[in-house]
């Protein structure tokens, strides 16, 4: 609150008093002590009769950098006034830019905390740069209303208010910034959490919180953008006024207080007379989500059929049996205006022309993918290529044809090279978004296919090098003044993604203006938005140490947040050994801050030799890490993910399991099994299409003959993984939801099942307690948030079925290797060798299927747990509404509500409730932004 009054006292000291608290949660409380400057601003007072005064704190000399996010603050406060037709509660807004703060941002009331590089800009910032503050600051000024004013009735409804404060964000954005196109850019960032929701171990947006301790892992993708995603398609189908109109009087009337997810739904349901609340209990509750596949029947009939959608493709009959309620958003060549078409059934039948393009989607504002025929693709493709419907297939619609395309070419839908075959198409794009989906596209295929044959990973970067060096021919290197910002960007993509390919004239220009960069600093040798490229290009060309000396040397010398996290960001791409030990060493030193030691990780991954060091110093070094780093989850998780999630090869997944099998990973369980899960699929991927993607390679002009050959010696020269997809030593298995076959090994079989892991129709037994009716517990697993972990903790690790499962693995890895080393001394034992094997895989997979079912007795006692802890803690909540006195174990809910400061504080502490300590998604991703999503 703004200061009261400020007395002088006898002994110097002052008493300064500050007006009284409004009434608030106790996790939005927050002080804030230190030698700071500020800026200032005030709103017009046109709406709430009054200026606000909004400041932005900094550290001494930063101040001046945090312009840009005060007036988005200013604009922002007036905006949402409006918005919400309610004016800004407090009578000042603080925005303070924190050195070493581990979240990205918090939307304390009246005083938001930043992450310095997440709210200060300066003269050499990207134009992504500035992207970024916006979605953050703008989030978190939502907050103030929708999270502050009207609090969550428990931690199971923290998904809606992030996810509308991501989705409210955006309108923001969009409203401020028009050239921007933020919401194509929406639909790239939904991307990342497409992929983790077709994981196995994914969980529902809406889940179940027994104690405040599991909040911190319900922190992630689905809260934030799955959730935004639902709330968007919500919209799209009611009616983007109709569901603000809703949202306004949702907002009246819990004001001062607290609601749930039910609330909401009902008010919107009075407002816009739609079943709004079955519409998304079952995108809230439900994990995961459709994948609708189109099959022609002839030249004008089709039939849709949902089913859910995994990125390993072995989806089993029993998993498959839920319907979602899907708006289809057909366009045709004969009709582009999308038809709002609601699926409620498993499968429909439409009368659609296939002799010309059809898409479904369209405007991408759907959570779900779509697999169509090869005709249907190609007619889609050559409709891009001719360029006759741009302006009607727009950029987010391009971009889910290439990003559906990609995810179900991972999950086995579809071969490889049909995705390799569309890029064709794109050749002549010229959207800076759509590029960068292309290369985010081709970095997952380099990371897969990194540890494979040389020529064959070369092949593939040649692909990459001749889509992108075009580009860079035609755009230059030169930033013309008042240049749109969006070529700006492409221009930076395009250098970057040609040099990184090894792309020669394009390598020597960035080592020259390197050069000259570093001998005077010289921004017009190197502008702010190639700074990442050309710093990155230079080190992933050089052994030596001279520019990994001059990045370091830069990072220590420049006082720009920005470039600090480039500088750092970069010397992962280090090409020696050297310089990877020497980065490890320099991110766990004093001169790195906590909060930014990931950013010096991110990178290593990039290279075989970086993943190899990076998963050996982990190891080396975990019980060290994990109890310095104990309380900071989001770092723990990270760098789990950033040193075993780009492995592909069953021996690093067998490394994984049996490093953590003796580890205790109840803060980090649900990470741990979602890299496991990704390990899986890319081992899955990359034995299925190995062939597939070599043969595309060649037939297209970029893998020669003799590269095939030579890589056919190697494989014929050596055993495990090259020799796992032959027919002779595996078996094709046609999965019945897939339109692919895999190869399965007998060998690897316990390695690629996830122990047993199943899948939840509702993740958590939130259903139990919120929806008797809609719920559906059939092989029930605990969500990851849930305190009985959905990945293979220490008790389960114990369990006397996955005992059995690990020796008959071994047994059957000690005689299939010494199978293979004498096969051509005793081949005539070969039969019989063979035999003997099929009967092991016969007794593995009975064993497997023993173990599934008692794994689902264990995981459905587990749900019955939360269930009764959910159950107990929404008991002590009314309890404590009706003024019973609760006993000092009773944990306080979010909405625990007081008026004087200091029983506030003394509340927050004692009944331990603490600040979730969350960034936002655009913060929270920065790392990963900068070193690529899959970065090689």
């Amino acid at each position: 609150m703004s200061v009261d009054s400020t007395v002088n006292l006898e002994d110097g000291m002052q008493e300064v008093t500050f007006l009284k608290t409004p009434i608030m949660a106790t996790y939005l409380l927050a002080w804030m002590i230190g030698d700071l400057e500020y800026i200032e601003a005030y709103t017009t007072g046109d709406f709430s009769g009054e200026p606000v005064c909004c400041r932005l704190y900094a550290p001494i000399g930063l101040a001046t950098h945090g312009r840009y996010s005060l007036d988005l603050a200013v604009k922002s406060v007036e905006y949402f006034s409006r918005l919400f037709d309610i004016p800004y509660p407090l009578p000042k807004l603080d925005l303070v830019a924190v050195p070493d703060f581990s979240p990205g941002a918090m939307e304390n009331w009246g005083l938001i905390t930043f992450r310095t590089h997440a709210v200060l800009l300066d003269e050499h910032s990207t134009n992504d740069r500035q992207r970024e503050i916006a979605a953050t600051v703008i989030h978190e000024i939502s907050h103030q209303w929708f999270g502050n004013l009207v609090t969550m009735d428990w931690w199971s409804d923290l998904w809606l208010f992030e996810g509308f404060a991501t989705h409210l964000a955006y309108i923001v954005v969009d409203e401020l910034f028009p050239a921007w196109d933020v919401w194509s850019e929406f639909v790239t960032r939904v991307q990342h959490v497409l992929k983790q929701d077709a994981l196995r171990t994914s969980h529902p947006v809406e889940v179940g919180v027994a104690n405040p301790s599991e909040i911190t892992q319900i922190f992630d993708e689905v809260s934030y953008m799955k959730g935004a995603s639902v709330l968007r398609m919500l919209s799209g189908w009611l009616g983007e006024d109709q569901l603000l109109k809703g949202i306004r009087k949702f907002m009246m009337r819990y004001m001062w207080g607290n609601a749930n997810t039910d609330d909401l739904w009902m008010t919107l349901a009075e407002e816009c007379e739609a079943d709004v609340p079955e519409f998304m209990r079952r995108w809230t509750r439900q994990t995961g989500y459709p994948v609708l596949t189109i099959t022609e029947i002839d030249e004008s009939t089709i039939m849709v059929r949902q089913s859910l959608f995994l990125s390993t493709g072995d989806i089993r009959e029993d998993e498959d049996d839920f319907i979602w309620p899907v708006p289809l958003a057909l366009a045709t060549a004969e009709d582009p205006t999308p038809k709002n078409i609601m699926m409620t059934t498993k499968e429909l039948v439409l009368k659609v022309d296939t002799t010309r393009w059809y898409k479904f989607n369209m405007g991408q504002s759907g959570f779900y993918r779509v697999s169509y025929s090869s005709r249907a693709l190609d007619l889609l493709g050559q409709t891009l290529k001719s360029g006759e419907e741009t302006e009607t297939l727009k950029t987010a619609d391009r971009v889910g044809l290439l990003t559906d395309a990609a995810a179900l070419v991972a999950a086995g839908v579809s071969p490889t090279s049909s995705f390799l075959t569309l890029l064709k198409y794109f050749e002549d794009e010229e959207n800076n978004l759509v590029w960068a989906e292309i290369s985010l596209r081709l970095q997952d295929l380099v990371a897969v296919w990194l540890e494979q044959p040389t020529p064959v990973v070369n092949a593939i970067k040649e692909v990459q090098r001749r889509l992108f060096k075009n580009i860079v021919k035609r755009l230059g290197w030169t930033y013309p003044e008042g240049e749109d910002p969006a070529i700006g960007n492409l221009r930076a993509l395009a250098i970057r993604f040609a040099g990184r390919a090894g792309d020669p004239e394009i390598v020597a220009e960035a080592r020259r203006r390197f050069v000259i960069f570093m001998a005077n600093r010289d921004t017009s040798a190197i502008p702010p938005d190639l700074l990442f490229p050309v710093f990155e290009i230079v080190l992933k060309t050089t052994t030596g140490l001279e520019e990994y000396e001059a990045i370091l040397a830069f990072y220590r010398e420049t006082y720009s947040p920005g470039e600090k996290v480039v500088a750092l960001t970069v010397l992962g791409y280090g090409n020696s050994p050297e310089m990877i030990q020497r980065t490890l060493a320099f991110a766990m030193s004093e001169e790195v801050r906590n909060a930014d030691i990931l950013s010096a990780l991110a990178t290593l991954r990039s290279s075989v030799m970086g993943r190899a060091e990076l998963w050996n110093f982990m190891r080396q070094h975990w019980d060290i890490l994990y109890e310095r780093h104990f309380d900071d989850l989001r770092f723990v998780e990270y760098f789990i993910l950033f040193s075993i999630g780009m492995f592909s090869s069953v021996e690093k997944y067998q490394e994984v399991q049996d490093f953590f099998a003796n580890k205790d990973t109840s803060q980090c369980d649900r990470i741990l099994a979602n890299c496991l899960e990704g390990i899986r699929t890319r081992i899955l991927w990359l034995e299925r299409d190995r062939e597939d993607v070599e043969v595309w390679l060649k037939t297209n002009g970029y893998l020669a003959t003799t590269s095939l050959e030579e890589i056919g010696k190697s494989e014929s020269s050596v055993g495990g993984m090259m020799a796992i997809a032959t027919e002779e030593d595996g078996q094709y298995v046609h999965h019945p939801f897939s339109r692919r076959t895999s190869p399965v090994h007998a060998g690897h079989g316990l390695q690629l099942s996830l122990a047993g892991l199943g899948r939840s129709p509702s993740g958590s037994s939130v259903d139990d307690v919120l929806s008797p009716a809609t719920n559906d517990t059939r092989h029930s697993v605990p969500s990851a948030t849930s305190s009985c972990s959905s990945s293979p903790p220490a008790v389960y690790l114990d369990h006397p079925e996955h005992q059995n499962l690990n020796h008959l693995y071994h047994t059957h890895e000690h005689q299939h290797h010494h199978h293979h080393y004498h096969h051509h001394e005793h081949s005539q034992e070969h039969g019989h060798q063979r035999q003997h094997r099929e009967y092991l895989q016969h007794s593995f997979y009975q064993q497997q299927e023993q173990h599934s079912r008692s794994q689902i007795y264990l995981n459905e006692s587990a749900a019955r747990l939360i269930d009764e802890r959910f159950q107990l803690s929404q008991q002590q909540e009314q309890l404590h509404k009706s003024g019973a006195v609760l006993s000092e174990t009773v944990t306080a809910a979010p909405g625990v509500v007081m008026n004087e400061l200091m029983t506030m504080s003394m509340a927050a502490t004692t009944m331990g409730v603490t600040s979730p300590q969350v960034m936002t998604l655009e913060g929270e991703l920065e790392m990963l932004r900068l070193g690529g999503e899959d970065d090689c």
